[in-house]
């Protein structure tokens, strides 16, 4: 009976199964149709054109171009090789500023600064010397990308936390109304081959932008300013990864409104392959012509790089007697010009064109007139009057004239004495330059000694009174002696 029980069991789990398979399979072999695949080796993906210039008909012109290095800068050197080739193309060079402390006497002698995704904040200091800089004439870059970041960690938490360069970029770009959003740049309908590598085809008008069709930028940060201009502006799918909505007041480049400061939300179109595609080529040599295009005002600011030639020619006064201590002075201002790479050429007579520097008394004043008054300067009997010091003592003090000409730039280096002339030859030569004194774009006046040699006619010493001589008498001294009541 068991055995009915479990055969009957046997048929109740096979016979469905039986069942099924002589519905679905009447006798033909079982056949898996064919599926249609895509022809992934005819895919291509799509490569942006590529661009590169004409190169051969550069005309050098020179120029130093400051590097950012102290601002735990995000990159390696050779990611902006390509701007770096085409500014030595120029005739220009490249130097690396790793000690915000020097920042300011590097930026006295460079055409241009650039930063690269800085991290570390600019202080006060930094930024009104690099705002002093472009006022003179000067140029910055200033590049971010929306890819480059390191991670901080909550002290609390524990948490690692992403930290970019916005907030750096933003505390030195604030100075020229120009703010970096902390976000990305995205168009899913054109693109160069990610919706993140963005395609730009609208310019501002600039000679940044001269001969643009299309740049390509990627992982970029929006930069935006109210009176700015717009360099490279988004079509209307370019999108914001803050609001994924398009923002016509911001774009991928922005240029200071005095045309001083650039600004972009990406560097990676500066380093191979990206450098050829596009575009991007042409505005690389752009970018490198608008570095070495700074053209500083010559003035006592930038002191002790006041001369644009390579030779120096010096006039001494024919007042001036040259003795050992004069011909100390002079070799000391010798080394110091050499050390500023200038060639130093000693004349006899005052130069009518070319870099001079004069040195004589301030009693000489049919020589240097000329000087005096481009400068405004009267000497006067016992005072030396300036329009920008007010009058101050001859005595003590030396007196620095600067004018810069068309055919060359003058120096007038003079003194009360040949003693304090010898003293502003040591500050004109000293480390600190001319930070004890007081200075203005053209005059500057130094405290180089107390004037001893002069005769103040205001206060005359009071004669020493000799001390009155008592006449000692021959005769013996008898002690007075007082009398008593009783005699």
């Amino acid at each position: 009976m068991k055995r009915q029980y479990l055969i009957i069991a046997i048929l109740a789990l096979l016979l469905p199964a039986l069942a099924r398979a002589a519905w679905f399979y009447r006798g033909d072999p079982p056949q898996r149709p064919e599926i249609a695949t895509p022809d992934y080796a005819s895919f291509e993906r799509p490569q942006a054109p590529v661009n590169t210039p004409q190169t051969s008909d550069i005309e050098p012109v020179g120029g130093i171009v400051l590097l950012d290095a102290a601002h735990g800068n995000q990159f390696n050197l050779s990611e902006i090789d390509s701007l770096a080739a085409a500014i030595r193309a120029r005739g220009g060079n490249l130097e690396t500023v790793s000690d915000a402390l020097q920042l300011e006497t590097s930026l006295k002698y460079a055409s241009a600064y650039i930063t690269v995704s800085p991290t570390l904040t600019y202080s006060v200091y930094e930024t009104r010397a690099l705002k002093d800089f472009t006022d003179r004439g000067g140029k910055l870059l200033v590049f971010v990308d929306a890819t480059r970041y390191y991670l901080g960690f909550d002290m609390i938490s524990g948490n690692p936390i992403p930290y970019g360069d916005v907030d750096a970029a933003n505390s030195l770009l604030k100075m020229w109304d120009i703010s970096v959003n902390n976000d990305y740049l995205y168009n899913v309908e054109k693109n160069e081959g990610n919706f993140r590598n963005v395609i730009f085809d609208q310019f501002g008008k600039s000679e940044l932008t001269f001969g643009l069709n299309d740049v390509a930028l990627y992982g970029a940060r929006s930069v935006e300013s109210d009176s700015g201009l717009i360099l490279l502006q988004g079509s209307e799918n370019t999108l914001s990864s803050k609001d994924d909505a398009h923002d016509p007041t911001a774009g991928g480049a922005i240029l200071s409104e005095d045309g001083s400061v650039a600004a972009f939300g990406d560097f990676t179109f500066l380093s191979a392959p990206y450098s050829t595609y596009t575009d991007n080529a042409i505005l690389i040599q752009n970018l490198s012509d608008f570095t070495l295009s700074g053209e500083t005002t010559a003035s006592l600011d930038v002191f002790p790089y006041l001369f644009t030639g390579e030779t120096v020619q010096v006039y001494v006064s024919s007042e001036l007697e040259k003795d050992p201590t004069l011909v100390n002075g002079l070799g000391s201002l010798q080394t110091t010009m050499r050390a500023l790479n200038y060639k130093v050429e000693f004349v006899e007579d005052v130069p009518s064109s070319g870099d001079v520097i004069i040195i004589g008394l301030l009693d000489s004043t049919d020589e240097f007139n000329t000087y005096l008054k481009k400068a405004d300067v009267d000497i006067e009997f016992n005072l030396i009057s300036t329009v920008e010091f007010g009058d101050i003592r001859r005595a003590g003090n030396g007196l620095l004239l600067f004018n810069a000409g068309a055919k060359g730039n003058t120096l007038a280096v003079l003194a009360e004495t040949p003693e304090d002339l010898l003293a502003l030859l040591g500050v004109l030569g000293g480390d600190n330059g001319l930070d004890a004194c007081l200075t203005s774009e053209q005059v500057a006046v130094c405290g180089v000694g107390y004037g001893s040699s002069y005769e103040y006619d205001s206060y005359e010493e009071p004669a020493a009174q000799e001390p009155e001589q008592k006449t000692e008498s021959t005769e013996p001294s008898r002690e007075e002696v007082t009398p008593t009541p009783g005699g």
